[in-house]
């Protein structure tokens, strides 16, 4: 495996030169199980995940969402998209079982009908947790009926490189806010963010600032070929909140 830092489009073309997963290898004990993409077209990126990668998946997802506030009991919305989006609806499902918290898939809300479809789930829910992306956030908000709703907790944004910043909720929407910072070319729980609003990178991956530029290595997967240039500027600060002394910050 290759231990110069990747970028995004060495992967792709490693994909091309080596159908189907690049220099991502499998084995007959641990084949892959599930597969999910980013990109579209000629950007399109396979992603793939044996028993075992999946499994280090959900237990990330498990440490980095009860670090944001989801806990067993708790009931979670969500507007990711569905089918083999990574990340996506499903592998979030996964880690609010392994939590114990109710997974609430409300599909994506490109559309007034759609939002307005899914607050009416998410009302009847009372969802007290809602897992949003930035790029759908005003249609949402924009389709709310103006009730009370005082058992929303709070907003988990994810957040991915390339994607926009994540905005504020109107009032009325949750008393916090927190980011999910996701790198699925390694992982989809890369870092989550404390109070101080700093992102803590997860167990699962070492990262560094090279040239101004985050990047991850996957500790003990295979599910990126070594080191990973997100393509995300951020630096490296020290943080107070209890979490750990270093963070990052975009």
């Amino acid at each position: 495996m290759p231990t110069a830092p990747r970028r995004r489009a060495d992967l792709v073309a490693d994909q091309l030169a080596r159908p189907l997963f690049g220099l991502r290898t499998f084995t007959a004990d641990d084949p892959p199980v599930r597969v999910g993409v980013t990109g579209t077209g000629d950007d399109l990126l396979l992603l793939a995940w044996s028993a075992t990668d999946l499994a280090r998946e959900v237990e990330a997802g498990t440490r980095l969402l009860g670090r944001l506030g989801v806990r067993a009991g708790l009931r979670v919305g969500n507007t990711l998209p569905g089918a083999l989006a990574t990340p996506g609806a499903l592998l979030l499902g996964d880690v609010n079982e392994a939590i114990g918290a109710l997974d609430v898939p409300l599909g994506t809300v490109e559309t007034e009908a759609a939002a307005r479809a899914a607050w009416e789930l998410v009302d009847r829910v009372q969802c007290q947790i809602l897992v949003l992306v930035p790029e759908t956030a005003e249609t949402l908000f924009r389709a709310a009926p103006a009730v009370p709703r005082p058992w929303l907790d709070g907003i988990v944004w994810l957040r991915q490189p390339g994607g926009g910043a994540s905005p504020l909720a109107p009032a009325g929407f949750g008393r916090w806010q927190r980011t999910w910072l996701a790198v699925p070319e390694v992982t989809s729980f890369a870092a989550g963010s404390c109070d101080r609003g700093l992102l803590h990178v997860d167990a699962g991956v070492s990262a560094e600032i090279v040239d101004g530029q985050l990047v991850l290595v996957p500790r003990g997967s295979a599910v990126a070929p070594g080191p990973f240039i997100s393509g995300i500027a951020a630096r490296s600060v020290r943080c107070a909140c209890g979490a750990g002394d270093e963070a990052l910050e975009f």
